[in-house]
């Protein structure tokens, strides 16, 4: 692979990831999906920021400790921008304006994970593993589930509150079918992490250089 190549890639999906984040902006807020296509439609920036991490090289952050700028970095985006703006939206009383932010929040704790990983010299693999992993956690609607089971209360009978849950089964979910909609995707999960790399996926990865962190100290 020329040198030229990798960062030819890494800026494509650059541009892709900042497209379709303005495209996901200019979607209707609050908390309802109407359809599956709009659920899909929020989805399309994490997958393109996904692969832009992955496609990084970590040797591109072994100056000036940009790898551990980048982590802080990625603290100061949720503590000082997420987190005032979800206070005043709940000072508000605008829940509509709080879940919009929580519905940006949680994909991107994902990649603020992944993001080390990969700048630490992990390879892109794994980046794509424990983020698509996590995105299926966070798509299971399991924190539906706990909101009552923390709050002590039943779980309903009918979960008309989960729209993600609607508009892939195309009908509000029962009690029982959210318990097999949450079981699937908790599989799956487990199914994305223990998938074996490919072999030819792992030698055409640079790994020649050790990580990161061992170099920066």
């Amino acid at each position: 692979m020329t040198p030229a190549r990798p960062v030819r890639r890494a800026l494509t999906l650059g541009g892709l990831t900042a497209l379709s984040t303005v495209g996901v902006v200019a979607l209707p807020g609050g908390r309802t999906l109407d359809n599956l296509w709009q659920l899909l439609a929020y989805l399309v920036p994490f997958v393109f920021a996904t692969e832009t991490i992955a496609a990084l090289q970590p040797a591109w952050f072994a100056r000036w400790r940009l790898a551990e700028l980048a982590g802080v970095a990625s603290f100061a985006v949720v503590f000082c921008v997420f987190v005032p703006k979800m206070f005043d939206r709940v000072l508000a009383n605008d829940f509509d304006g709080f879940y919009s932010l929580m519905r940006i929040l949680a994909p991107l704790l994902i990649l603020i994970i992944v993001l080390p990983y990969r700048l630490f010299g992990a390879r892109p693999a794994v980046v794509r593993r424990v983020a698509y992993a996590s995105m299926l956690l966070m798509l299971s609607g399991i924190e539906d589930l706990l909101f009552w089971v923390w709050r002590g209360e039943p779980v309903p009978a009918r979960w008309d509150w989960a729209d993600h849950i609607t508009v892939v089964l195309g009908h509000e979910a029962s009690r029982t079918e959210a318990y097999l909609f949450i079981a699937v995707h908790l599989l799956a999960a487990v199914a994305v992490l223990v998938w074996p790399t490919r072999a030819g996926a792992r030698l055409s990865e640079p790994h020649a250089e050790p990580p990161l962190a061992v170099r920066s100290e």
